[in-house]
């Protein structure tokens, strides 16, 4: 209606006429009908016939109904020892990953601290067999997608391409992982570039807040050791130490190949063929110890407009029957910043945001975190302040640690369970999150759980096990790590005591 009154200025129509006769239709006043001349001169009926839109459109082909996906996860281990893992899927793209148990957690002598994530930054650099051009040159070709990316416990080479070009994919992923050249020109700009990274990452403090918090807990063993290389421990990274570092870890009984999207025994057939030339298997009883948590404190200060804290606790590993109340408790907890544009997934109704947030405008943000590991995790709350309110954050963020081993109301646990359930199942629709799932799953659990089983175990989470859960955990040595204005920020001592139950 609106676009005939404007057709009919641009043709030259009366403008103040136009005006007052759709003023006139529009008006809301039921005193008298509007005048059909009105009608007539400014709306006209269209010439084109009616069509029933429940009709099919003619002369296109049928449509067949896409094809049933299954659920089933196919798992086959090959006679060197990798183990294999397929999900069936719609798309026409294949995401595959090979997924290595080979982390910093343990990179126990000076010489390899860091090494996994350095490794990270130069995974796709030349091999023995292809150039650092040539690799590009030919996953451009096939509109493949590469990266690498490391953990505390895994190593990720991972790969997105059309799945007729899946052979050239795992012959890449076998060839970046089996014959890295490390190119001694390549290592040095790679090292000047690591620094360049390494620079910028001093200035991100939840970066540096939680590679603390995990020194702190962990205090100078496995999981507390430094994720990321330093300029000093840079100097280390020689071929020699590259390459040894790799024919201990790279092994086929610590790697897993995931996929989505390929056939299982395509799968089996490629991985059994190009990862021929791995190292055998070595014994690294000696630098794969068991996590040991300390608990303690770990502060930077520097010049900033806020005062960074952090307080954790040791929890439910991977393994741990209260690693699915922990995750509900997360949930519950909550948090974010101090300003949200709310909706639904925002967390607006957690406690920190109920109890924390809406309550203390000084406090900036308090957010909810936990970092799970094979046989360890911590669990615990970080926020920001100014640094004039440093003492009151602390205080605030302990009495809510100790609510948490209190009365849960039915509604929060209600809403709590019900936003990891869906956080879960979304995650799965995203086609790069489930692979890491399945992958992360089979070399932890050397199985896959399936999302309906995983929430089933949400479902029967009760009160009692989130009690359980955190009065379990504030029984642990307290790990807090701190950053920026500390000068007001209490004695470590002095944060224990206000954890006390």
């Amino acid at each position: 209606m609106l676009g005939s009154c404007l057709r009919s200025v641009q043709r030259g129509a009366n403008p103040a006429r136009n005006v007052r006769a759709f003023s006139a239709l529009t008006s809301t006043s039921t005193s008298a009908a509007p005048d059909r001349s009105l009608w007539d001169g400014l709306f006209r009926r269209s010439a084109m016939p009616r069509v029933d839109l429940t009709l099919p459109y003619p002369d296109l082909p049928t449509i067949e109904p896409p094809r049933s996906i299954s659920n089933d996860v196919h798992i086959t281990t090959l006679p060197n020892g990798m183990r294999v893992l397929t999900a069936d899927s719609s798309s026409a793209i294949a995401s595959i990953g090979v997924f290595i148990d080979a982390g910093s957690r343990y990179e126990t002598t000076p010489t390899r601290s860091g090494i996994s994530n350095f490794l990270e930054t130069i995974a796709f650099q030349s091999t023995k067999n292809r150039s650092h051009f040539r690799l590009v040159r030919e996953m451009l070709k096939c509109g493949a997608q590469i990266m690498c990316f490391s953990s505390r416990e895994h190593t990720i080479y991972a790969v997105d391409s059309l799945q007729e070009y899946v052979p050239q994919a795992i012959g890449t992923l076998a060839d970046v992982i089996q014959n890295h050249a490390f190119d001694p020109a390549e290592l040095t700009e790679a090292v000047e570039n690591y620094n360049e990274r390494l620079e910028g990452l001093k200035n991100v403090a939840d970066v540096q807040i939680m590679e603390n918090i995990h020194k702190a807990g962990y205090f100078n063993n496995t999981l507390g050791l430094p994720l990321y290389a330093t300029e000093h421990t840079l100097q280390n990274m020689t071929p020699s130490v590259l390459n040894a570092h790799m024919r201990t870890f790279f092994t086929p009984d610590r790697m897993v190949v995931s996929a989505i999207g390929v056939d299982h025994e395509k799968l089996c057939y490629l991985v059994e063929n190009e990862f021929q030339n791995l190292p055998k298997p070595v014994d690294v009883a000696s630098i794969t110890k068991s996590a040991q948590y300390t608990g303690g404190d770990v502060r930077i200060h520097k010049p900033d407009e806020l005062t960074h804290f952090a307080v954790a606790f040791e929890t439910a590993s991977w393994h741990d029957k209260d690693l699915v109340p922990m995750c509900v408790l997360q949930m519950m907890m909550g948090g974010g910043g101090s300003f949200s544009a709310g909706g639904p997934g925002k967390g607006m109704y957690s406690r920190l945001y109920e109890n924390v947030l809406n309550r203390y405008p000084f406090i900036n943000s308090a957010t909810s975190f936990n970092s799970i590991h094979t046989d360890s995790s911590l669990f615990g709350i970080y926020g920001t302040a100014h640094p004039q309110q440093a003492q009151k954050l602390v205080e605030v963020v302990s009495e809510e640690c100790k609510r948490m081993a209190g009365p849960v109301n039915a509604e929060e646990l209600a809403r709590a369970k019900t936003q990891l359930k869906s956080a879960v199942l979304m995650q799965l629709e995203t086609r790069g999150l489930k692979l890491e799932d399945l992958g992360r799953q089979l070399i932890t659990y050397n199985k896959v759980k399936s999302a309906s089983e995983i929430c089933a175990e949400i479902d029967a989470v009760s009160a009692s096990d989130l009690q359980r859960t955190a009065s379990n955990m504030l029984k642990t040595r307290p790990s807090v790590a701190a950053q920026g204005d500390l000068s007001l920020l209490p004695r470590y001592d002095s944060i224990v005591d206000h954890l006390r139950l």
